[in-house]
Parts: structure tokens; sequence; C-alpha cells
């Protein structure tokens, strides 16, 4: 009867902290998105939770520290501004401009610590072609790509 008993404690206790380890990293994991308004708006409401900012890189705000890789930066959405830093390597696409997505926490000290920096260079991913559905010719496209990429 002790045995029994014994493996059904040690049963119920190492499935409870499996399921306390499965909840507590999705909720340390989880991303909320947020525009900068609404994260300026949440005020210390905001401490400490998972959070997703996308905004675009104010030109000049980039500080770069000579010791470390430690950066701070503004990214800025619809007139309002959000104070970043981040403690990693730059991707290459980040430069002036760029649109920035962080993800990470917002500081006590009124500035949000970023763990992953995702930044796209607008001009990089636009077409210089000027293909809308009004003046699509499949003939041309074809011809286009034939030049480009061989007959196929």
């Amino acid at each position: 009867m002790r045995t029994k008993l014994g493996v059904v404690f040690s049963f119920t206790i190492v499935s409870a902290l499996l399921m306390w380890l499965t909840f507590d990293g999705f909720s340390d994991n989880m991303q909320y998105y947020m525009s900068i308004h609404d994260l300026n708006a949440m005020g210390q409401q905001s401490y400490g939770k998972g959070l997703r900012v996308k905004g675009e890189l104010v030109s000049g705000s980039l500080v770069q520290s000579q010791q470390s890789l430690q950066v701070s930066f503004r990214i800025a959405e619809n007139g309002e501004e959000l104070a970043v830093r981040y403690d990693k390597e730059l991707p290459d696409t980040f430069k002036d401009g760029s649109q920035v997505l962080v993800e990470g926490k917002m500081h006590p000290e009124g500035y949000f610590q970023a763990r992953t920096l995702m930044a796209k260079c607008a001009s990089k991913y636009e077409s210089h072609d000027n293909y809308n559905a009004k003046n699509y010719d499949p003939e041309m496209h074809r011809a286009v790509k034939n030049e480009t990429y061989g007959t196929y």
C-alpha cells in the first residue's frame, strides 16, 4: 500500500511540475503586438509583459556603445516615438528609415528592452516595375521572364 501511495504521490508531483513549466514557458514567450500609441497609453501596466512593437527607425537616433554591442535608438509610428535598447548584433538591413519590429519588455526607466530585432529596408523589397491589374500584359511578363531566366 505504501509503495502505491508513493508512486501516486511522485506521479502527481512530476505532473504538476511539468504543467507549471509548460504554462510558465508559454506565458514568458507570449508576445502581444501593440502600437506605440497603445504601449504609451498602458503606462506602468506594460512593465514586464512580453510585447512586440513595430515602427520606423528615427533617422539619427542610433547610439552605439564603444565597449559592448549595446545600442539605443528610437522608433516612430504615427508621430509617436519609443526609446529602444538592444544588446545583440544588428541586422544588415537596420538603417535609417527602415521598418523595425522589436520583441521584448518595457522597462520601468522608460525604454523598451528588445531581445529580438527585425528590420526591413523598404526600398530593398519594393518592385521597380509598374505591374498592376490594369496594365498587366501576360505576353510581356513571359518575355521578361524568358529574358531573365531563359526559356523553359
